[in-house]
């Protein structure tokens, strides 16, 4: 999880208002783009891409420092899902 979303989650944990507010966004027709938008206007830059890389980067770089390269990386490492995770953290 990037640090924007460490930063939601621990308002969301102390304020249930701004909780409620975030759970709110999955309801949205693009959820994703909500939730990006809401954190934004609350001070939270966060975009589309934040999301979607956070997972990426990490287990690129495992495969990258794997002598070689590491031959099964998806047996090893998971794409987290960090919108998800952020939204299981805050339930």
């Amino acid at each position: 999880m990037n640090e924007t979303l460490r930063a939601l989650r621990s308002r969301a944990l102390e304020d249930p208002a701004f909780r409620a507010a975030l759970l709110k966004t999955r309801e949205a027709a693009d959820p994703l783009l909500a939730l990006c938008e809401f954190a934004t206007g609350c001070g939270y830059p966060l975009s589309l891409g934040d999301i979607i890389s956070d997972g990426e980067e990490f287990c690129c770089n495992q495969m990258k420092s794997t002598n070689g390269g590491n031959p099964m990386p998806y047996d090893c490492f998971g794409f987290d899902d960090a919108y998800e995770m952020f939204f299981l953290s805050i339930e």
